[in-house]
């Protein structure tokens, strides 16, 4: 070979082990790299162990309680409510958050309880609702066959009368019964359609059948009508004047078309109402949740955007598409909500008379867990996550091994080619010395 040749070649092969060595390297590199992302896979599996969730009570089973997952819906189930615990959830503010439903008929109802009560599940149209008055649903004044029942619920109402009068000193003239029971030169009625009191012809249709939407009105001796309208200004005037307006509600207004109203249907016995024990605490929350609305303001989320530019007090735009992203429609956010205190759990004081704020670790109602299916997945990851890294290190070691190969190579190539090259300027100099 000659001596340009030779250089040529030793440069060829020493640009070449320089490329090996930096390969090598790097590949060296990237397994050390391997090393870390394992101890970063197994602290990320450690982590996952620990995955918990938070659940409900929801009853008992053979004598032990029984919980499930907390949700929006959860939280404010009949099953909580039966075991005499009541929730709500509000944000840092004390803004109640409520479903669409809820405070749709809240809004309608206008600070009417027995509107709200009689809409909130969707009113008489789904033939749901509800009402606090307690007297038997099936009696009405305009029954033919009067019984004892039917004047025990006439005192009723005109006791209930009596006490909300008083609670507004209106004890002149306005007490009922003046002192006597069974004698009532005041008598009560109620009206479907306000707007057809005083009136010798009904209004055109459609009618208000709604419960809760119409007028208690109070006449002496036949006299003129006269509209009792709220005169208090506490909430147990308010409450002792709601009260009476639902049982005289029950029991005056029509539960059949008449010929004045041919398509008025106002029955009591197709909804709720505290007649019945068995649906007394779930009135009980509905009315405290009103309360609560109507004292610390209320949000909802909803999928129409007219909604919330018409009043964006009271609503946020959901665009999740299907099952939603808000913390009503979707469990994993209700959740993540009130671990973060983006929400407040409330439970109602029967003591205070009022939702009070909870804390979730100190409320037996509550108990936290292993998710287990979040270890679940955590497992199937990290098994997979290994498998991955494992394949990377024998592709490396491979690489690692023809690296070493190839150095060992060039590393004999290039003894050889420096030899012949050293032979030759020593043949150089013998030649020319």
């Amino acid at each position: 070979m000659g001596m340009a040749a030779s250089q040529a070649r030793l440069l060829s092969i020493t640009a070449r082990l320089s490329d090996n060595e930096q390969t090598a390297q790097a590949v060296s590199y990237a397994k050390e790299r391997l090393a870390d992302r394992s101890e970063q896979i197994t602290d990320e599996y450690n982590n996952a162990l620990a995955a918990t969730k938070l659940q409900i009570m929801t009853g008992y089973a053979d004598g032990a309680a029984s919980f499930s997952d907390v949700s929006f819906s959860s939280l404010a189930c009949s099953q909580v409510i039966d075991l005499g615990r009541q929730y709500i959830v509000t944000d840092p503010k004390g803004k109640v958050l409520v479903e669409k439903q809820v405070a749709k008929a809240f809004i309608n109802s206008a600070g009417s309880l027995d509107l709200f009560l009689g809409n909130v599940l969707g009113g008489l149209k789904n033939g749901s609702g509800y009402s606090i008055s307690d007297v038997n649903p099936t009696l009405k004044a305009t029954d033919t066959l009067q019984t004892e029942e039917h004047n025990e619920i006439i005192e009723k109402i005109h006791e209930a009368w009596d006490k909300y009068f008083v609670s507004i000193g209106k004890t002149d003239y306005y007490l009922s019964n003046n002192g006597t029971t069974g004698i009532h030169p005041w008598e009560f009625n109620y009206h479907n359609n306000p707007d057809n009191i005083g009136q010798t012809t009904p209004p055109p249709p459609p009618y208000n059948s709604g419960i809760g939407n119409g007028y208690v009105v109070i006449e002496f001796n036949g006299g003129p009508e006269e509209i009792l309208n709220y005169e208090g200004s506490n909430q147990e005037q308010l409450n002792l004047y709601n009260y009476a307006k639902a049982i005289t509600e029950s029991f005056y207004s029509h539960d059949e078309p008449t010929a004045t109203y041919p398509t008025l249907a106002h029955d009591f016995s197709t909804i709720k109402t505290n007649f019945d024990p068995g649906n007394r605490a779930e009135i009980s929350y509905y009315e405290n949740l009103f309360y609560a609305m109507l004292s610390s303001g209320f949000y909802s989320y909803t999928g129409t955007l007219a909604d919330v530019l018409a009043d964006p007090e009271h609503w946020i735009y959901e665009s999740g598409g299907v099952g939603g992203t808000s913390p009503i429609s979707d469990a994993h956010t209700f959740e993540q909500y009130l671990k973060d205190g983006k929400l407040i759990v409330n439970c109602f004081s029967k003591i205070k008379n009022r939702f009070e704020k909870v804390s979730i670790s100190e409320d037996t109602c509550f108990q936290e867990v292993q998710d287990k299916t979040k270890i679940a997945q955590a497992e199937a990851k990290y098994t997979n996550d290994l498998k991955q890294l494992e394949r990377l290190d024998s592709r490396y070691d491979l690489q690692l091994k023809r690296l070493d190969t190839e150095h060992n190579t060039l590393q004999t190539e290039y003894e050889s080619v420096k030899k012949v090259i050293s032979n030759n300027v020593q043949n150089s100099f013998k030649t020319f010395g």
